[in-house]
């Protein structure tokens, strides 16, 4: 344990250093990669050397997955200290902060529509905000780190309820750390971060459930335990409460069969029945009453995602080529900027897991599988392999790896299962090489998981990109959203492209229009042309008012693939940035002045009243005020004040 405590000092410090050196690295330079990776394993090394250890002591185990629920955040909070990070981060709190002002549920977010759905963790970090007087994003910390922690302890209480061993309990904590989706994904302030916890505890308790005796109150307690938590998890997350129902429905229908052939007790078959038709009724319920956007949010991603994975392994018929054809299959790693051998235990890694797997599972056989627990957590597993066609495509890629972060609960506890079947670790002269093998696939897993799943941007600090959630908020834009505010008041209807949406939602607390095939406003950003007639009528009825627009739209290509939205034209194709045309263009449209100017952002400011009165060229350049006086003084030739116009230009 001093090794273990001795690692965790140090290898903080080396993390430490690594972001530092990331923040000021040059194109090409890779020794912070280096570096941080060393970090990580002077700390997991000797931390997974002990939890495989069938002589640690239990206390030692909990305070190892403790630890190394608290150090897996530590990467985040060095790459992005003081406030949200990730697109959705900002999203969600913003949710939170609208929440603390109004105080109401289910409030609509333009930023992530569907977020407004799910307000469980939102109500849980307003709550942790009045008991504590922390702000949201300190709240969230708090928050985070609890949760990473209660994700370990929940994995290793599954593992250890089903083997009835402690031993097993850390074996699959540990695999499950270092399995995709832990260290980044679910370091962000996020529902689904929010509600793995509680997918993982729903599981806990349906363990539970099914081992406790026949008569027990226990089984009572579990079978609410596990209502209650399903019920809060249904208003946390679309896609954790569907997961959720997937396991439960996995382990009744084992149950069921086995029952049918009299291997299963009739009581745990009609219970978990029971169970999965509540949550069934619960979660359909919430989807038709409460989440009217939950729909519409996941629609593309699971026809895109098929049908591109469809039109890949299809031969089109009369020389007809499909979308999906044209572009290919999705090319991982493309222009990647992580080592090489990051990139080669990317692959490695999928074929490893699934070896380990494999062996878990016929080691589990012939030893006996342990009724219909061992069985469901096979068929979980099984599901996590079932996800990887969906990586081909771009679409569907980001759901495969949400999804893993779910199903790897059945990967790791079936490889801990396994492991514990092995006598590697009891014969004393395979001990050494057999736990020198293990941790190898356990580094293996960890680097191949981590670069699979986040790319340089999102991992390390470092110099300005544009289009990416990370690297693209500046202080001149914190500046501009901050003016916004200030200037022309909160809940201003706005449009401008992703990075300007983070901020001037969050910071600007704005209200951000929607763009959709039949609200297409990509079109004031993206277009060479003014908006259409139409468009200006759809904006005039939204009551649009202001649109920021980037300078660098017109020199490079966002680096995420797309402006605006994923669902707008030439998403994700686009290889070279937009025309000049959509930028000279404002000075065209006599319906929008430009009333702030800096290096490179241009605020314009839209008159709905005006954009379909005649003669509207005069009256459009003035602000409400202004047009006051116009109607009192026909000639009127004025100079903006300075906290409306900072470039000092006369309008008349």
């Amino acid at each position: 344990m001093y090794v273990v405590w001795g690692g965790l000092v140090l290898g903080s410090a080396v993390l430490a250093y690594s972001y530092s050196l990331a923040s000021r690295a040059r194109t090409g330079d890779q020794l912070h990669f280096h570096l941080f990776w060393l970090g990580i394993f002077l700390f997991l090394i000797p931390a997974g050397v002990k939890l495989l250890s069938p002589r640690t002591r239990d206390l030692d185990r909990y305070l190892i997955l403790i630890a190394l629920g608290l150090y897996s955040y530590f990467p985040k909070f060095l790459a992005y200290p003081g406030g949200p990070a990730y697109f959705d981060e900002y999203a969600h709190t913003t949710q939170v902060d609208r929440l603390m002002v109004d105080g109401q549920l289910f409030m609509k977010n333009n930023q992530v529509v569907v977020i407004g759905d799910y307000p469980a963790m939102h109500a849980a970090t307003a709550s942790i905000r009045h008991l504590t007087g922390l702000s949201t994003y300190h709240a969230s910390v708090v928050l985070l780190l609890v949760l990473h922690v209660l994700t370990l302890i929940g994995i290793f209480a599954i593992a250890a309820r089903i083997a009835d061993s402690r031993h097993v309990g850390g074996i699959a904590a540990f695999f499950y750390a270092v399995g995709p989706g832990f260290w980044f994904f679910n370091t962000q302030f996020a529902y689904e971060a929010f509600a793995i916890v509680l997918f993982i505890w729903s599981c806990v308790a349906l363990v539970h459930l099914l081992r406790a005796p026949p008569t027990s109150w226990n089984r009572t307690g579990w079978l609410i335990i596990a209502l209650w938590i399903s019920f809060t998890l249904v208003a946390s997350h679309h896609l954790s409460s569907y997961a959720n129902l997937i396991v439960i429905g996995s382990f009744t229908v084992v149950a069921v069969v086995r029952w049918l052939f009299r291997r299963e007790r009739r009581h745990n078959a009609a219970e978990i029945v029971l169970l999965f038709v509540t949550v069934l009724a619960l979660t359909g319920w919430w989807f038709v009453n409460q989440a009217p956007n939950t729909k519409a949010y996941l629609e593309p991603y699971l026809k895109g995602g098929i049908s591109q994975v469809a039109g890949f392994v299809e031969k089109p018929s009369d020389g007809q080529t499909t979308k999906a054809t044209q572009q290919g299959p999705r090319q991982l790693f493309k222009g990647s900027t992580i080592p090489v051998y990051e990139q080669i235990l990317g692959f490695v890694a999928t074929a490893l897991i699934l070896v380990l797997v494999a062996l878990g599972a016929y080691a589990q056989w012939r030893r006996g599988m342990r009724g219909s627990l061992a069985w469901g957590m096979l068929l979980v597993a099984g599901v996590y392999f079932g996800a990887y066609p969906l990586i081909l495509s771009a679409t569907g890629a980001s759901g495969a790896r949400r999804s893993w972060s779910f199903t790897n609960v059945g990967v790791s506890v079936v490889i801990a299962l396994g492991l514990a079947s092995i006598p590697l670790l009891k014969q004393w002269w395979l001990r050494i090489p057999g736990v020198a093998f293990l941790m190898g696939c356990a580094a293996i897993l960890m680097i191949g998981n981590v670069s699979a799943n986040m790319n340089e941007v999102y991992r390390f600090p470092g110099p300005y990109v544009y289009g990416s959630d990370t690297r693209s908020v500046t202080e001149e834009t914190r500046g501009a959203a901050v003016w916004l505010q200030r200037s022309q008041g909160p809940d201003q209807p706005l449009i401008g492209d992703r990075g300007m949406q983070i901020v001037f939602a969050y910071q600007g607390k704005a209200i951000l229009a929607v763009p959709s095939d039949a609200y297409p406003v990509w079109d004031f950003l993206l277009s060479p042309d003014p908006p259409s007639a139409a468009l200006l009528e759809q904006t005039r009825a939204d009551d649009l008012r202001f649109v920021v627009v980037d300078k660098h739209q017109i020199e490079t290509v966002p680096s995420i693939g797309f402006y605006l939205d994923q669902n707008e034209p030439l998403a994700t194709q686009r290889t070279e940035p937009l025309s000049k045309a959509t930028l000279t263009k404002w000075d065209h449209m006599p319906y929008a002045m430009r009333v702030y100017a800096s290096t490179t952002l241009n605020i314009y400011r839209l008159d709905p009243a005006a954009i379909m009165e005649p003669g509207g060229q005069i009256c459009i350049c003035m602000t409400r005020w202004h047009r006051d006086d116009l109607a009192r003084k026909p000639a009127l030739t004025t100079t903006m004040p300075g906290d409306l116009n900072p470039t000092g230009a006369s309008r008349q």
